[in-house]
C-alpha cells in the first residue's frame, strides 16, 4: 500500500526583536528531523530570518549573527530621531540584499508572506510579492527603536503590531499543518523586573567611545541610580511585549495552529541582538522538545 504523501507544512516566525534569532535554530533543528517547510511567513523578526531562508542563505545569516557585537549594534544608532526611530534601518536593506541573489519574494523558491502594518491604516498587510529587501525592512519597523519604512505612497509599521504570529497567512499560502515559532513565551507571568540589564551597562560600557551611546545614555538616567526604574528601553521593550502578548493570545484563539513552539528567552530584551547564541540554542531546544507532535503532525 502506497504511502500517503506528507501534508503541506508551513510555519509561522514571530516576532520578538533579537529573541526572533531562535528561528534559526527551529528551522536548523526541523531540517534536521527531515522536515523543510513548504511555506512560510513571517512578522518583524521572523520576516527577517523567514526571508534569509526561504533565499537560501541562512548559513550567512547565522554567521552574520553569531559575529554581531554590542559595538555593531550601537554604530547603527541614529540618536537624532530624525528616522522615526533609534535605527534608521539602512543596514537592515544592507544585509538582506548582500545575503539573498533573489531580488523579489514572487521568484523566490518557497512561498513567503510577511506581514506589516499599514500606519495610516492600522491595517495588516500581507506582502506575498514585490522587492524582498523592503518588505522585510516595512516589517521591522519597531516602534520607537527602528524607524517606519515607506514602500510607494504607504508608510509602514513593524507586523508584530498586528499579527506578532502570522498563522493565517499560514494557512492562505497552503499550508495544511502550521508550526508556529513564537520567541516571546512567558513563563515567569511578568514583563519587566527590577534587575540590571546588559544592555544600559553596554552603552555605559561604550559611551565614551561612540558618540551616538553617549547621547542614548542621557535617555537612560544615571549609571549610579540608587534604585533600579524602569529606562527608555525597558519602556520601549515591555510595552512592546504587553501589547504583542495579547494580540497574539487573540489571534491564536480564532485560528491556533497545529503546534507552538514557544521560547523561553524572557532575560533577553528585544535588543539583545548581541546575544544570538543562546537564542538559536534555544530555537534548537524547543523543536526537540516538541519533536513527537510536529512528527505526527507533519506525518513523518
Amino acid at each position: 500500500m502506497a504511502k500517503k504523501p506528507r501534508p503541506k507544512v508551513g510555519i509561522a516566525l514571530g516576532s520578538g526583536g533579537a529573541r526572533g534569532w531562535c528561528h534559526i535554530g527551529v528551522l536548523r533543528e526541523l531540517e534536521a528531523m527531515g522536515l523543510k517547510p513548504d511555506v512560510i511567513s513571517g512578522a518583524s523578526m521572523g520576516a527577517l530570518v523567514g526571508a534569509i531562508y526561504a533565499g537560501e542563505a541562512l548559513d550567512a545569516l547565522e554567521d552574520w549573527a553569531l559575529k554581531l557585537t554590542a559595538r555593531d549594534f550601537f554604530s547603527m544608532l541614529d540618536i537624532d530621531l530624525s528616522s522615526g526611530g533609534l535605527v534608521e534601518g539602512a543596514d537592515i536593506l544592507e544585509v538582506i540584499r548582500r545575503l539573498v541573489s533573489t531580488e523579489r519574494i514572487e521568484d523566490l523558491p518557497v512561498p513567503l508572506a510577511l506581514v506589516s502594518t499599514d500606519m495610516a491604516t492600522g491595517r495588516e498587510v500581507w506582502m506575498t510579492k514585490g522587492d524582498l529587501a523592503e518588505a522585510v525592512r516595512a516589517s521591522v519597523a519597531l516602534p520607537g527603536v527602528i524607524g517606519p519604512f515607506r514602500i510607494e505612497d504607504r508608510w509602514f509599521l513593524d507586523g508584530g503590531l498586528t499579527n506578532p504570529l502570522p498563522v493565517t497567512a499560514c494557512r492562505i499560502l497552503g499550508a495544511e499543518v502550521i508550526i508556529a515559532a513564537n520567541p516571546n513565551g512567558r513563563f515567569d507571568g511578568t514583563f519587566w523586573a527590577d534587575r540590571e540589564h546588559e544592555l544600559p551597562g553596554l552603552l555605559y560600557t561604550w559611551k565614551d567611545r561612540l558618540p551616538k551611546v553617549a547621547a542614548l545614555s542621557g535617555l537612560l538616567g544615571g549609571e549610579d541610580d540608587k534604585e533600579p526604574t524602569p529606562q527608555y528601553l525597558d519602556v520601549i521593550a515591555a510595552s512592546i511585549d504587553i501589547m504583542t502578548d495579547g494580540i497574539r493570545r487573540s489571534k491564536l484563539a480564532g485560528d491556533p495552529p497545529h503546534v507552538v513552539l514557544d521560547a523561553h528567552l524572557s532575560k533577553l530584551s528585544v535588543l539583545d541582538f548581541h546575544r544570538a547564541t543562546e537564542a538559536i540554542e534555544e530555537g534548537r531546544r524547543i523543536v526537540r522538545e516538541n519533536a513527537d507532535a510536529i512528527a505526527r503532525c507533519a506525518k513523518l
